[in-house]
């Protein structure tokens, strides 16, 4: 016996192709999160660029970037979580610079190569 409720309705038919659909894009969207997490050298460009104005100021135009880029990228450590990275920075006003003594870090979270967000 057929009765009404052996078929699914076509609203709960709709609802779960909507589900597989919101799979795919969860999936999707973690694949270019592990694809394009950043790596040391995108974040210490994306320091650079953000330091530049303040640099080129006190050590001259065009040598900031020479200098400052491998500075920041041996100063940055990286903690990689595959989906996206957190990068840790020492506070230049208040570390020794060559120590890396007495300081606080400053943290970065990295996603998608080209967006950081301090935490």
């Amino acid at each position: 016996m057929n009765s009404r409720y052996d078929t699914p309705s076509p609203a709960r038919r709709v609802h779960r192709r909507s589900g597989g659909k919101s799979l795919l894009v969860l999936i999707l969207v973690l694949i270019v999160m592990a694809v394009t997490n950043p790596g040391k050298e995108a974040f210490s460009k994306y320091s650079v660029k953000n330091l530049e104005n303040t640099l080129d100021q006190e050590i001259g135009d065009g040598i900031s970037k020479v200098v400052a880029q491998p500075v920041i990228e041996s100063l940055t450590e990286r903690d990689n979580y595959f989906l996206f990275s957190v990068f840790s920075v020492p506070d230049l006003k208040n570390t020794n610079f060559f120590t890396r003594d007495g300081g606080a870090t400053k943290k970065y979270i990295g996603l998608f190569k080209i967006l950081f967000i301090k935490l």
